[in-house]
């Protein structure tokens, strides 16, 4: 039994009153018009007729919103159809376009096709073929404006909870700055002096090693020696860190825009350094693209020393024999650098009751120290992470690291993703 489409109980029937949009018909026959006419009345569809497609634009430019689809025929006086929808994609180009024609030439309908049109309808069309046409064209609209009002939506969300945390951020820091600095300060002073810690250290390696004395004195093995220069190697290495923490911390970030497509590039090719070293726990690292065509202000070498230290700091602690993901993207507003890594289980990142990152803490450990990859560590002392949120701080962006689960294998891993978020720049219009 053939039913007409709007008489089918369980078909999804959109009208005006369901916010459907408006249809704009573009045919230059009058009878064929009043019969499109009758189609839209009988659907209840909210609809407008023009005879050409100079018309047909007019309208387009005094209607105070877009059309939401557009029914044009293909050969009409004036301006034919082929026109009117090149000057309606340059100004649309999201316009849902239906062709209607008495033209089925496969290559003309090809032809057209490739202007993005939604879909050829070849005359004279029956009202099941118009109605099951316009309907498609309709809920792709809707749909189509439902998701942009979703990401919309999502995007507005997120940029309201990254700029308040970046102002929390920005309270807590100015709090905390001046403690954080002068424990640093105290640690540097205790550490450059001839009675400080790294002498009790060295006398203490003597005393356990052990000496042979002599009329002359003693003797120290080279056993001895060597550790000793060990320990000073180190000790000048974790000096030249904390120099190096005050010295960002009491500097102004020297700014140059770039590119996103170029930082990603530059990033990646700077991971060339940890090759070597992967082997040592059979790691790999992946990447992801970015297509994103706006830029970033930034230090371009503080933000290398940020990605260093969150690749290295993903390195020591990565479960063996897998992955370490670098993932670059664009969430409105902000360009994000995120690395995640399988760990053998997940630690306490976070103070919860402050809501506090505990591991960007000046010498904040929650593990023990690492030493397979001693020769890349920048920083000692658990300073590396510390260094990252400083300089993402000084960017006016904002450093997070927690726990994840990855579920993407065989079976769920705990996961470590450490992401620094920079404000994107914001294009100036063209007057």
């Amino acid at each position: 039994m053939n039913l007409e489409l709007d008489q089918v109980v369980d078909m999804q029937v959109l009208s005006a009153e369901s916010g459907a949009g408006k249809i704009l018909i573009i045919e230059d026959s009058p009878e064929i018009a009043l019969v499109y006419d009758h189609f839209c009345r009988k659907m209840n569809w909210d609809f407008d007729i023009a005879s050409n497609g100079i018309e047909g634009m007019r309208k387009v430019l005094s209607a105070p919103k877009p059309y939401a689809v557009y029914l044009v025929d293909l050969v009409m006086p004036e301006q034919d159809g082929p026109s009117f929808i090149r000057d309606l994609k340059e100004r649309d180009p999201n316009a849902i376009i239906i062709v209607q024609s008495s033209l089925e030439a496969p290559e003309k309908i090809i032809e057209v096709m490739k202007l993005g049109v939604f879909d050829y309808l070849v005359k004279p069309i029956k009202k099941e073929d118009f109605d099951r046409a316009i309907i498609l064209a309709l809920q792709y609209n809707n749909l189509r404006a439902f998701q942009a009002d979703v990401e919309r939506s999502n995007r507005n969300v997120l940029k309201e909870q990254l700029d308040w945390l970046t102002y929390k951020e920005s309270l807590r820091k100015s709090d905390e700055n001046s403690l954080s600095l002068s424990t640093i300060k105290s640690l540097n002073t205790s550490f450059s002096q001839g009675s400080g810690i790294g002498a009790i250290l060295s006398l203490l390696d003597l005393l356990k090693m052990g000496h042979q004395a002599t009329e002359n004195g003693a003797l120290v093995s080279n056993e001895i020696l060597n550790l000793l220069y060990a320990s000073q190697d180190i000790l000048r290495k974790q000096l030249g860190a904390l120099s190096t923490i005050l010295s960002l911390a009491s500097e102004q970030a020297k700014m140059e825009t770039i590119l996103i497509g170029d930082l990603v590039h530059i990033l990646t090719k700077r991971s060339e350094i940890f090759v070597p070293f992967l082997d040592r726990k059979d790691l790999k690292i992946r990447f992801s693209s970015s297509k994103s065509k706006e830029s970033v202000k930034i230090q371009m070498d503080w933000l290398g020393i940020v990605f260093e230290e969150l690749v290295l700091n993903a390195m020591k602690y990565s479960k063996k024999s897998t992955f370490i993901d670098v993932y670059f993207s664009k969430i409105d507003g902000y360009f994000c650098l995120a690395i995640k890594n399988v760990v053998t289980s997940s630690q306490e990142l976070v103070d919860e009751e402050n809501k506090e990152v505990l591991v960007t803490r000046p010498f904040y450990r929650l593990l023990p120290p690492v030493e397979e990859f001693s020769e890349l560590e920048r920083f000692g002392m658990g300073l590396g992470l510390t260094a990252v949120d400083m300089i993402v701080n000084k960017h006016r962006g904002i450093f997070n690291i927690h726990n994840v689960s990855d579920h993407t294998a065989a079976s769920v891993e705990p996961c470590v993703m450490a992401e620094a978020f920079f404000p994107v720049v914001v294009s100036q219009p063209v007057c």
